[in-house]
């Protein structure tokens, strides 16, 4: 009688097992080209405003703002820096004067 009893737990448990197993579904993973395209519309959309117009190895000064939903930040503005200027804050904006 015990052994037919261990043996009905176990079935049961295995019975249920399968059926949970049964009941969560398929879980699809998604194909590595699309997380991939999916970073590079981010990065491409962090210089959003600005495509094009950026110059390699050249400083700026970036101006940040919050961004829109899940999106942390966004470029509101930006000044390239150029020789024979300093730059400093004022009032809220950057002022610029011509070192001699």
């Amino acid at each position: 009688m015990r052994s037919w009893l261990g043996l009905a737990v176990i079935v049961l448990f295995a019975a249920a097992f399968l059926v949970g197993r049964g009941s969560a579904g398929t879980r699809q993973v998604p194909a590595r080209g699309s997380f991939d395209a999916g970073y590079l519309a981010g990065r491409e959309a962090a210089f959003a405003g600005y495509d094009g117009g950026w110059a390699y190895d050249a400083p700026y000064i970036v101006f940040l703002r919050p961004g829109g939903p899940g999106i942390t930040y966004r470029v509101a503005r930006r000044l390239p820096l150029m020789p024979g200027f300093e730059y400093r804050v004022c009032g809220g904006q950057v002022c610029l004067t011509a070192v001699h």
